[in-house]
């Protein structure tokens, strides 16, 4: 009995429990990348801008002119306002849960076949108390899936959003997935699914009765071997509670008060080779990489970009980190303390395979 547990347009909801104003607008959350006022991506939005079009990844300024006869909000990422519901949220579902495997800020496997005895009806009355108290804590919604496996429970979150809950029972797994669009199949990106869709697989049913020789020639064997038993309702994965920490930072006090990159970063560098040599000792990779700026007046500011998998490489903290601080400074003016810090962690090992998995 495994569930997918996923917070609704997480970022933009906080956004909107912040300001309940906004609760009638459309909300875009942006990644501004500080070249210019509209540079930068949009990193969620909340449904009444999804009706206009407007979706993660999408460029600010293509999003701004979706919305140029709305009341819309455009605001930047705040990830230090999201951290702290998120955290208490994860404990909640710890406590509710016989395993919780967080796997992002806004949502987590969890696996409850001891506490409903494999019942799904017991399930449905444990997953329903579940969204009623983040609801009444956090005055937040989610969407709960549930099923034999991560894979069917993710699909099942993702099935009837927002504020959804979808059960799947085992003798219902094929009748469910069946219908469904490949791509909605997690693991399948927009590159696996054109190469699918080329070759006549539009549903999950057509990949579960495709050719496996047909597929370990697209894909190789180890990927299409996934994909088929995916398609059939097939993971034996576990939920697998991670006791490692999700991010690792290092903070510095500048030598001296001041918004000057190339400055900043000479004092940044070691601090960023230290917390580089950390995650080797680790064996971890990140997936995000954020700057930290603390101003004069001790307030708190960060600037993030989420990579496309996750790395072990040095690179991309010392390539990343001077267009954060760029687009930081430039809004913040000068810095009285600065970080760097890594999040979305996972083992070297689950790397490398993502990396193959990708490939």
């Amino acid at each position: 009995m495994v569930g997918h547990f996923d917070l609704d347009y997480f970022f933009a909801q906080v956004e909107e429990v912040h300001d309940p104003s906004s609760r009638k607008l459309p909300v875009v959350v942006c990644v501004y990348s500080g070249r210019t006022e509209d540079s930068g991506v949009v990193s969620t939005a909340n449904y009444k801008a999804r009706e206009f079009g407007v979706k993660s990844g999408m460029p600010i300024s293509v999003a701004k002119r979706r919305l140029m006869e709305t009341e819309a909000r455009f605001l930047p990422m705040r990830r230090e306002l999201y951290e702290a519901p998120s955290e208490r949220i994860m404990s909640l579902l710890r406590a509710e849960t016989d395993a919780l495997e967080q796997t992002g800020i806004d949502e987590a496997f969890f696996d409850i076949t001891a506490k409903t005895g494999g019942d799904f009806g017991a399930a449905t009355v444990l997953a329903s108390s579940i969204k009623r108290q983040v609801l009444q804590r956090e005055k937040l919604t989610c969407s709960i899936g549930i099923g034999p496996n991560k894979i069917v429970a993710k699909l099942a979150s993702d099935f009837a959003k927002p504020d959804g809950l979808t059960l799947v029972p085992p003798e219902e797994v094929n009748d469910f997935m069946n219908p469904l669009p490949v791509d909605k199949l997690y693991g399948i990106g927009s590159k696996s699914s054109t190469l699918l869709r080329e070759r006549g697989i539009t549903t999950i049913a057509d990949l579960a009765g495709a050719d496996p020789q047909l597929l370990e020639g697209v894909f190789g064997h180890k990927l299409a071997a996934h994909f088929h038993n995916a398609a059939r309702g097939v993971d034996e994965e576990p939920v697998t509670p991670r006791t490692e920490a999700t991010q690792l930072s290092r903070i510095i006090t500048l030598k001296k008060d001041t918004q000057d990159v190339g400055e900043i970063l000479a004092q940044l560098n070691p601090a960023i080779e230290d917390l580089h040599n950390r995650l080797m000792e680790k064996k971890l990779a990140f997936r995000s990489v954020s700057v930290i700026g603390i101003l004069p007046n001790l307030s708190i500011r960060t600037r993030t970009k989420s990579l496309e998998i996750p790395t072990v490489q040095l690179s991309p903290l010392t390539d990343t980190a001077p267009a954060l601080l760029s687009s930081l400074t430039s809004e913040t003016g000068v810095l009285r303390r600065v970080g760097i810090r890594v999040s979305g962690l996972e083992t070297a090992e689950e790397q490398s395979s993502l990396a193959d998995f990708l490939r």
